[in-house]
C-alpha cells in the first residue's frame, strides 16, 4: 500500500539522519550520503505521510474535503499524473419542459365569440351610484356604493379619477358587471365592475350610459336575445370565466351603441350608449 511504503521510507530517512548526527565525522559522511540518496523518494513520501498522519486526528468518517486531500496525498506516489476530471455536464431538462415554456410564451389567441346564451351568463345590470369617495391609498381609484336593486348598495372600485370628478360620478346611472368574483384593490373590497368605453390609447374613457327610464337593477339583454330568463354564472365558483370570454367582443359601433359581437345591448327603455364610437367596452 502507498501508505505503508511512505511510513517505511520516512523511517529509513530518519534513521539515516540520526546516524549522521550521532556518528563520528568519518562515518557520518556515508550515512549523510545515504540520506541524500534517499531524498528524492523520501520527500514525497514524507509529504504523503504528513497528510495521512493528519487524517488520524480527524474522525473515523472523514468529510468530503478530507477524503479529497487524502486522495491527493496518495496520488503523489503514482509515476504518471492522473487524468483531469471530465467537466460536469449540465443535466438536460425533463422531457416536455421546453415545450411547456414555449407554450407559456405564446400569447393566447381569443376563441370565437360566445353564443348569446353564453353572453347571458354574464350578469349585466343597470345601477345608480349613490355614494362616491376617493380611495385613501390610490389616487386613480374611486370607491362607489352602487344601487343594483338588491336592498343594500354594492361597493365597487373604479379607476376613473383621472376622467371623472366626484360630482360627475355622484348619482350617475351606470351599467355594472355584477357577477365577477369579489376582489380587493389596494386593501378595499370591490364586488363588480362598471362598464366604460375607451380608445386604443386609453387617454379617453367614458362610462356607458343606460337610457333615461331604465330601471335600477334590471338585466341588460341583447337586441336578438332576452337575457332575463338565463341564470347568471356563479361569481364565486372556481373557473367562472364568462366575462373573460365575453369582454374581447364588447365594443361601441359607429353610432356609439354598446354591442356584443356587433349586436346592440338593450334595456327595457332602449340601447346602452356612449359618445365614443368604435371603441372597446370593458
Amino acid at each position: 500500500l502507498p501508505s505503508v511504503t511512505a511510513v517505511l521510507l520516512a523511517a529509513m530517512a530518519l534513521v539515516a539522519l540520526r546516524l549522521a548526527v550521532r556518528s563520528p565525522a568519518a562515518s557520518s559522511s556515508s550515512h549523510l550520503g545515504a540520506a541524500i540518496a534517499l531524498r528524492p523518494r523520501v520527500t514525497p513520501a514524507c509529504r504523503a505521510l504528513g497528510r495521512i498522519a493528519a487524517f488520524r486526528r480527524f474522525d473515523r468518517q472523514p468529510t468530503i474535503m478530507q477524503s479529497a486531500s487524502m486522495r491527493r496525498g496518495l496520488s503523489s506516489f503514482s509515476e504518471e499524473p492522473s487524468a483531469p476530471a471530465a467537466p460536469a455536464q449540465t443535466a438536460a431538462p425533463p422531457a416536455g419542459e421546453e415545450k411547456k415554456a414555449e407554450k407559456k410564451e405564446e400569447p393566447e389567441e381569443p376563441a370565437g365569440p360566445p353564443t348569446p346564451e353564453e353572453f347571458a351568463k354574464a350578469e349585466l345590470r343597470v345601477g345608480k351610484i349613490v355614494e362616491v369617495w376617493p380611495h385613501p391609498e390610490a389616487d386613480k381609484l374611486w370607491c362607489e356604493k352602487i344601487d343594483l336593486g338588491e336592498g343594500e348598495p354594492r361597493q365597487i372600485l373604479s379607476g376613473l379619477r383621472e376622467f371623472y370628478s366626484e360630482e360627475e360620478m355622484q348619482d350617475r346611472m351606470v351599467v355594472v358587471v355584477a357577477n365577477l368574483k369579489p376582489s380587493k384593490l389596494r386593501g378595499m373590497a370591490s364586488a363588480g365592475m362598471v362598464l366604460a368605453a375607451s380608445n386604443e390609447a386609453h387617454d379617453k374613457v367614458e362610462l356607458v350610459a343606460p337610457p333615461e327610464g331604465a330601471e335600477i337593477g334590471e338585466r341588460v339583454s341583447l337586441e336578438t336575445f332576452d337575457c332575463k330568463d338565463t341564470p347568471p354564472a356563479n361569481a364565486k365558483k372556481k373557473g367562472n370565466s364568462v366575462w373573460r370570454s365575453v369582454a374581447p367582443f364588447m365594443r361601441t359601433n359607429s353610432d356609439g351603441v354598446a354591442t356584443f359581437d356587433g349586436t346592440p345591448l338593450l334595456t327595457t327603455a332602449g340601447p346602452i350608449t356612449a359618445s365614443l364610437k368604435d371603441c372597446h367596452v370593458g
